[in-house]
């Protein structure tokens, strides 16, 4: 089996196995050379049989930008199936991200226990929520939004990023392409509030005939924000019946201001987004300890990515953390790279009870410094690729 980069020459193979995995016309197909697409080949390189797409891109972690490779494309010809060329395809993609600056990779799964044998674990864990308009009659209508168009497209890019900042695992946006500028022709609408202190944005679009607000993207900076964003929203009432949130954060406040939870007509609970660490070290390394004194070992495998076997201890304080890298150490608690994922990168704040019935962990001390380093944090992305 040979895995490699796939170039235009290989574009027809591409297609049909992208149109057999995926059920659409081939026609439809098209090879961009914006991403890189890796695939496994067989009889002497000629016949293609699995395939996974790779971009780079950057996330917020902390804070601070971290690298992370976005996966999705993944695909195998069915008559080629369960040969090991994803496997081996995904090796490959692993080392190209980590060659190219990647600490982590994100995809949106359609099976959560197929990609968890790849190292990825759920992060995104969100509610879709639709609720009548009655649920807003405690919120007071607000006029003084800004549509969102060409001339004022750095204002949202700018206030998206401050949002993303004080979020986990948000994608840096340092361009236009996930935002929406012509409203009047793609009928998807975004309004802003940027004030001093109170700023953020709703972005949806509308079912007149359903009479329906499907919500597409909700973010604020504070109470404040939020109540604003609803008020706006509330003017609506006249034409449309229900509101629905196509994705919002477990804790999401929302649910705390529209506070009537009988007025909820229908709350689905997905699993969104797939995560997996590739570089556990860059991670810790890039972690905001808190400011009292701590310190923990940690011991993690990784079935693939060799580099992050191995126990860790970190010190930590005033914030920040110094990470050493052990062979051999007494550890409070061991991970493999999904629960790591899920613990460290996912930000549940899972309790120790909670983590000792995830699989393949073990827990030896209280490990009160290492739950300390990790609290709960508000997980929410909603880039597609």
């Amino acid at each position: 089996m040979i895995i490699r980069k796939l170039t235009k020459d290989d574009f027809k193979q591409s297609a049909e196995v992208s149109a057999s995995a995926y059920a659409y016309d081939i026609d439809d197909a098209i090879f961009d050379e914006n991403v890189d697409t890796f695939g496994a080949f067989i009889n002497n390189g000629e016949t293609l049989i699995s395939q996974i797409v790779c971009s780079l891109r950057k996330n917020f972690y902390c804070g601070k930008r971290i690298g992370c490779a976005a996966v999705g494309g993944v695909a195998s010809k069915p008559e080629y199936r369960r040969m090991g060329g994803v496997r081996a395809t995904f090796d490959t993609v692993f080392e190209h991200a980590l060659k190219n600056g990647a600490d982590v990779s994100i995809l949106y799964p359609f099976s959560i226990e197929y990609y968890r044998k790849f190292g990825y674990e759920t992060i995104l864990r969100c509610i879709r929520a639709e609720c009548s308009f009655k649920a807003f009659d405690n919120i007071e209508r607000f006029h003084e939004v800004t549509l969102a168009t060409e001339e004022n497209k750095d204002i949202l890019k700018d206030i998206y990023t401050d949002i993303a900042k004080r979020n986990n695992m948000m994608f840096v946006r340092d361009n236009y392409e996930n935002f929406c500028f012509t409203p009047y022709k793609s009928c998807r609408y975004t309004y802003f509030v940027n004030r001093k202190s109170t700023n953020g944005y709703v972005t949806f679009t509308l079912d007149r005939s359903a009479r329906i607000i499907n919500i597409c993207e909700l973010l604020f900076s504070n109470k404040t924000a939020l109540l604003n964003l609803l008020g706006f929203l509330k003017t609506y009432d006249g034409n449309y019946d229900t509101v629905n949130f196509y994705k919002l954060p477990l804790s999401s406040p929302v649910f705390e201001v529209l506070r009537d939870e009988n007025r909820f007509i229908k709350r689905t609970y997905i699993y969104d987004g797939q995560a997996r660490i590739l570089d556990i070290e860059n991670i810790l390394n890039n972690t905001v300890y808190p400011e009292e004194k701590g310190n923990f070992t940690v011991k993690i495998t990784d079935n693939q990515v060799k580099k992050n076997n191995a126990i860790f201890t970190v010190s930590y304080e005033n914030g920040e953390g110094v990470v050493y890298k052990n062979i051999t150490a007494d550890y409070d608690i061991a991970l493999d790279i999904p629960s790591a994922t899920r613990i460290i990168l996912g930000r549940e704040g899972l309790t120790l009870n909670e983590i000792s019935y995830i699989a393949n962990t073990e827990i030896v001390t209280d490990c009160r410094d290492f739950l300390r380093a990790f609290p709960k944090c508000t997980t929410v992305f909603y880039d597609g690729f």
